[in-house]
């Protein structure tokens, strides 16, 4: 990061997929890649992961080719939920899909960062067709989950997969025990941060938010997403230490049947900047939302470097 330029992070989420006609739900697609028809009526896609793969993973010892029987009907095991076959199915779905409208204005936001829970490449792919080109060795571990760097002219971009990459199955975060475990890394990082054994050359994603401006968009935030929950808890906490800078984080926060005041209220004891984005049901609602939240992001973008 430049010595005394505050960067712009943009932080997206799913919301920005299902703006295309071909957007899936976290639900929906793990009810396509499971054998089973019906999932437990709980509200936390990280266990009904769990409820998918675990009861299948007895069997993952079992010879390449071997059959098994589940519910009457014999599988092989190439078809069976294990962990890497949920994985890999997944991977596949996603690299049939097509970005919406959205990127480009993703794009067209100049943002210095951008950080996602998709597994998708669509930003990355739609910044190599605009001419920039990727620099170092690809993808970085430990970065915290896939990290892209591109360039165009004097231009540089920084791009984090935090829920694992498409492009790597392996990475990909889907389960409670993935998420449990990455915690545990982003808490890691943040006390390095806190006893300055980090700084920005390390460009892990909780650096770089902790000392940008953000907008965060297209979360419906559930109380799952445990890692986002975390970092904004420890980010609060170092403020009130007053061991970072105060930074905006802007939560855009579209007001539709999913708009939760209690999180609102939970988000402003953290600081986090909540926006009430209207929504008016029409049947293009979605896209009037999002075109909102782009033009507040430019505003606020002016304003900011005005005030630099």
């Amino acid at each position: 990061m430049e010595s005394g330029k505050i960067e712009t992070t943009i932080f997206f989420g799913n919301g920005v997929n299902l703006l295309s006609k071909e957007g899936k739900s976290w639900d929906a697609i793990l009810r396509q890649i499971s054998q089973r028809q019906v999932l437990p009526p709980i509200g936390s896609n990280t266990l009904k992961y769990e409820y998918i793969v675990l009861p299948q993973e007895i069997f993952t010892e079992v010879d390449y080719g071997v059959k098994i029987v589940e519910d009457g009907i014999k599988l092989p095991s190439e078809m069976r939920d294990t962990e890497q076959n949920i994985k890999e199915k997944l991977a596949r779905e996603l690299s049939n899909g097509k970005a919406s409208f959205f990127y480009n204005k993703l794009v067209n936001l100049k943002a210095d960062n951008y950080i996602t829970t998709n597994y998708e490449s669509f930003l990355y792919d739609l910044l190599k067709q605009k001419g920039f080109k990727q620099i170092g060795n690809g993808y970085l571990r430990y970065k915290l989950k896939p990290m892209f760097t591109l360039e165009r002219g004097y231009d540089q971009v920084r791009l984090w997969n935090i829920h694992g990459n498409a492009w790597i199955p392996e990475t990909m975060m889907l389960g409670l025990s993935d998420y449990c475990k990455y915690v545990i890394k982003i808490e890691g990082k943040m006390q390095a941060i806190e006893d300055g054994s980090i700084g920005s050359n390390d460009f892990c994603w909780p650096y770089v938010m902790l000392h940008s401006n953000v907008h965060m968009l297209g979360f419906g935030l559930g109380y799952e997403e445990i890692d986002i929950w975390h970092f904004l808890t420890a980010r609060k906490r170092l403020l009130r230490k007053s061991l970072i800078p105060k930074h905006h984080i802007v939560y855009y926060a579209i007001m539709d049947s999913s708009f939760d005041m209690g999180k609102m209220k939970m988000l402003e004891a953290l600081d986090v900047d909540v926006v009430p984005i209207n929504f008016d049901w029409s049947e293009n609602a979605y896209e009037k939302a999002y075109n909102e939240i782009y033009k507040k992001i430019r505003e606020q973008k002016v304003i900011n470097n005005e005030n630099d």
